[in-house]
């Protein structure tokens, strides 16, 4: 993001409110994470809190994790720079809980804590392990650069510091090692507690800047969208006649695909799974998701009017100035209120403390996930077999610490530039990775443990290839690598065309493999309710619903 000089020290201007409330925030979340994070009586209770999350708090939860910073700003930004093109985007991050809905009950009662797990309980091996460790890795590490990079950019201008030069770096590199320390110490209860309180303080804070938006167009929503269609550069199309129209990198195809991928790919992070996993039974997974969609709703719909607000008060040209993503339209936004309200600094704070939060319970999650994995399936699944769970849970932390430098170095280094090329690449790697092998390990029979892998590993390729040949990579002003053009892919997010061969590769892989040594889902649930039980207390064991 970059942001215009006299945006600058109009933060600047607004004193040290927005500071001290970030400071007290900090230290607040930090000292939650320590208290709940550190005492733990096992892996099922660093993992998952011991699989005894009800469904209110779980989706309170859950929606925290699917709300990362990134959701946060790109959705307010393509509504103000895209209109109804933005409300479709929006609609989509909805729709894929449906698919998460779908598959609640059985991704809760097969496998015992990671997506590893899952595939390991149809196709028994350390295969099946790595397989999920690297698909975990391949979204979560992507997706958690990318919230750094964001967030520092994002609260280091709400704080008056330039997002351009070593301040920012080093605002990014702070922010990422706090975020990173309090996630490596934590475990899944003091996360559910944190994400809990952030999904609380969001929906408040939106509420509260929806309200001063409404407040300056007299709540009348008429004059909302018309002074929304006056800042737009295409009034007609910011309206609705946007949608599947446009040329090139913006045209319908690369509408459709993005569509597409939301759809199906959002839902299919490892840290929800994970989060499912926590509930007490299966039919509390289902509920829980449930609850969710009408959270995530509720965003939808206030992200939304912030949107049509920017477009508004601070208009399209000023907005795509700042920022082509649209990344900045929520900070601007900010600003502007503050400016014309009495409360500037109160105003500006809340969004400093939302922001923050926002970031890092999400990148929280993402490291417990991939930690998880890492400790779970690849040490005590394979190299560290029989090993004490204290020693497993050791491993978490250092595996937690290393995933976590390894993420703020990456997200310093791209500090400046264009890193949503990363986010869309973890999302489709949901969509056409993650989402074949489940749908084909758990409702198949045919399916077999080569075509699981050709799924995961086909997948993944298809989706790195397109990728790094498509326009946000290389090849124009506003890629990552703005002086390189390798680009021959037309399409910025691949899901059109990644996700079917996700599922063909795995249709073919099964089909050419044969049968082979594979265990049913019922099958597995028998087994689990035996496996499990010695694992977690009697009170959270699993309940079986056929």
């Amino acid at each position: 993001m970059t942001y215009q000089a006299e945006q600058l020290a109009a933060g600047q201007a607004l004193g040290a409110v927005p500071l001290v409330v970030f400071l007290l925030v900090v230290c607040s979340a930090v000292l939650l994470y320590l208290m709940y994070g550190v005492d733990a009586d096992g892996t099922a209770d660093v993992y998952l809190a011991g699989r005894s999350l009800r469904p209110l708090p779980n989706a309170l939860a859950l929606t925290g994790d699917y709300i990362s910073v990134v959701t946060l700003l790109s959705v307010t930004g393509s509504v103000a720079l895209t209109g109804f093109s933005g409300m479709a985007q929006a609609a989509g991050g909805v729709g894929a809980l449906g698919v998460l809905l779908l598959l609640a009950r059985p991704l809760r009662d097969v496998g015992r804590f990671t997506l590893g797990d899952t595939w390991d309980a149809r196709f028994p091996g350390p295969a099946a392990r790595v397989a999920g460790t690297v698909a975990t890795l391949c979204f979560c590490l992507p997706l958690t650069v990318v919230q750094l990079v964001v967030a520092g950019s994002a609260v280091s201008f709400l704080l008056g510091v330039s997002d351009i030069g070593p301040a920012a770096r080093l605002c990014t590199a702070l922010i990422g090692g706090i975020m990173i320390s309090a996630a490596s110490l934590s475990g899944m209860r003091g996360n559910t507690i944190l994400q809990v309180i952030k999904t609380v303080v969001l929906l408040l804070a939106m509420t509260v800047l929806a309200g001063q938006v409404m407040d300056e167009f007299g709540w009348n929503p008429n004059r909302l969208l018309d002074a929304a269609g006056g800042g737009s550069a295409d009034p007609a199309g910011f309206h609705m006649g946007g949608l599947f129209r446009g040329d090139g990198p913006d045209g319908p195809l690369s509408q459709i695909s993005a569509l597409i991928t939301v759809v199906l790919g959002a839902g299919m992070a490892p840290h929800l799974l994970m989060r499912l996993k926590a509930s007490d039974h299966g039919a509390s997974a289902r509920r829980t998701v449930k609850y969710t969609v009408g959270l995530v709703g509720a965003f939808s719909v206030l992200a939304i009017l912030l949107g049509l607000g920017a477009t508004a008060l601070v208009g399209e040209k000023g907005l795509a100035a700042a920022d082509p993503e649209g990344l900045a339209t929520l900070p601007l936004l900010a600003l502007q209120l503050a400016e014309n309200g009495a409360a500037g600094g109160a105003i500006l704070a809340l969004t400093v403390s939302m922001i923050f939060l926002t970031s890092l319970t999400v990148v929280a999650s993402l490291t417990l996930s991939s930690a998880a994995s890492l400790a779970h399936d690849v040490f005590a699944g394979t190299v560290g077999r029989g090993r004490s769970m204290t020693t497993e849970i050791q491993a978490m932390r250092w595996a937690g610490a290393l995933v976590g430098v390894l993420a703020v170095v990456l997200a310093v280094g791209l500090q400046g530039r264009n890193v949503l090329f990363l986010a869309h690449f973890a999302i489709t790697a949901g969509a056409a990775a993650i989402l074949p092998a489940l749908v084909l390990g758990l409702f198949w029979p045919g399916c077999t443990r080569a075509g699981m892998l050709w799924s995961v590993y086909g997948g993944l390729v298809c989706c790195a290839v397109l990728q790094v040949s498509g326009p946000a990579v290389s090849g124009s002003p506003g890629s990552t690598l703005p002086g390189i053009d390798v680009a021959w892919f037309p399409l910025e997010t691949t899901g059109l065309v990644s996700v079917p061969v996700g599922f063909l590769l795995g249709w073919v892989a099964s089909r050419v493999s044969g049968s082979s040594t594979t265990r049913s889902t019922d099958e597995e649930l028998e087994e689990w309710a035996v496996e499990g039980s010695s694992s977690v207390s009697p009170a959270s064991r699993p309940r079986r619903h056929r």
